[in-house]
C-alpha cells in the first residue's frame, strides 16, 4: 500500500462511507479543515482509484424486488457456450454483479427478481443451457448488511509510516 495516503485521507473515506452525498462544507466542518483542502483530497483519491464512484443503496424490497439471491455455476465446454453465457451475464438487467472465483464454482452472480417465479422463468430456466449446473442460495436474511468501515480502519492502522 502506498504511503501517500494519510489520516486525513481515511476519515474522509469513513465519513463517505457514512453518506456519499456529503457535501464539502459537511466534511469541513466534521474534520474542522477548510473545504479546498477537503475538495482538493477527494480529486487526489479519485484520481487515485481509491474512490471509483459515489452512490446510494436502493431497498429494492420497496420496489417489489423480493427475491435477492446468490447463484454459483460454472461453464459448459466450448467457447460458444461460454460466450452465450457471458452475454447473457451482461444483457439481463436482474444480474446485478458477477464475480470469477477460486473455489466450488468458477462465476457467482447476484440476482435480483420479484420473486423465486421470475428468478426461474427469466435466469434460471434460460441460463442453464449455457451452464455445467447452477447452485443458488436466496438471501432470507441479512446477518451482517455491508460495512466497510472496520476494514478501512483496519488498513489505517497497519499501514507503514
Amino acid at each position: 500500500m502506498s504511503k501517500k495516503f494519510d489520516d486525513l485521507d481515511f476519515k474522509i473515506l469513513e465519513l463517505l462511507l457514512d453518506d456519499s452525498s456529503s457535501t464539502l462544507i459537511s466534511l469541513a466542518n466534521s474534520l474542522n479543515i477548510d473545504k479546498r483542502s477537503i475538495s482538493r483530497r477527494i480529486s487526489r483519491l479519485k484520481e487515485e482509484g481509491v474512490i471509483r464512484k459515489f452512490t446510494i443503496d436502493i431497498d429494492w424490497t420497496k420496489l417489489g424486488m423480493t427475491m435477492d439471491a446468490y447463484v454459483g455455476t460454472r461453464t459448459s465446454v466450448g467457447e460458444e457456450l461460454r460466450s452465450k453465457m457471458f452475454e447473457f451475464f451482461n444483457k439481463h438487467p436482474r444480474i446485478v454483479s458477477v464475480a470469477s472465483t477460486i473455489g466450488a464454482h468458477e462465476y457467482v452472480f447476484r440476482v435480483i427478481c420479484r420473486d423465486t417465479h421470475d428468478f426461474r422463468t427469466r435466469i434460471g430456466t434460460p441460463l442453464e443451457p449455457l451452464t455445467a449446473g447452477l447452485s443458488s442460495s436466496v438471501v432470507s436474511e441479512y446477518v451482517k448488511p455491508p460495512d466497510y468501515k472496520p476494514l478501512l480502519r483496519l488498513i489505517a492502522e497497519s499501514r507503514v509510516t
